[in-house]
């Protein structure tokens, strides 16, 4: 089981998305059962909002692509009230969102991996079970 984040489903969607084709790898193999990918709802609401505020998207692609991701068969998590408390004050420690942090606090509860492909919380944080997305390409 991995946890994804906003960064990585992005990737899913658009393959013109740097490093697309490992998330869409990642994609394929929760698919045939072979990795069950996981996310808290947050992620939709970000995609979606990444989508209306930082793209030149149009009307129709939002639908489409939202549509896509939303059919995708990944795991909905609803974190608890202290998974949440618990990314606010790491956030506020590591000096990072409470939205970046809750999937990190996700996967660590679930003991599994969170893939993301955003660098700068890989560094600011250095949690041992958090993965940059280009890093699995090389396993």
């Amino acid at each position: 089981m991995i946890v994804i984040d906003a960064s990585v489903a992005i990737k899913l969607i658009d393959k013109n998305e740097e490093d697309s084709d490992i998330a869409r790898l990642l994609y394929k193999r929760h698919i045939e059962d072979k990795e069950k990918i996981v996310a808290p709802r947050l992620l939709f609401y970000e995609v979606a909002n990444v989508l209306a505020t930082k793209s030149r998207s149009i009307e129709e692609t939002i639908r489409g692509d939202m549509s896509v991701l939303l059919e995708s068969n990944l795991s909905y998590y609803f974190e608890t009230d202290k998974e949440l408390i618990e990314a606010a004050i790491l956030a506020k420690e590591y000096k990072a969102s409470v939205y970046d942090m809750l999937y990190a606090v996700v996967a660590k509860n679930k003991k599994c991996m969170l893939v993301t492909a955003d660098e700068n919380f890989v560094k600011k944080t250095k949690f041992k079970h958090v993965k940059l997305l280009q890093e699995l390409e090389k396993k």
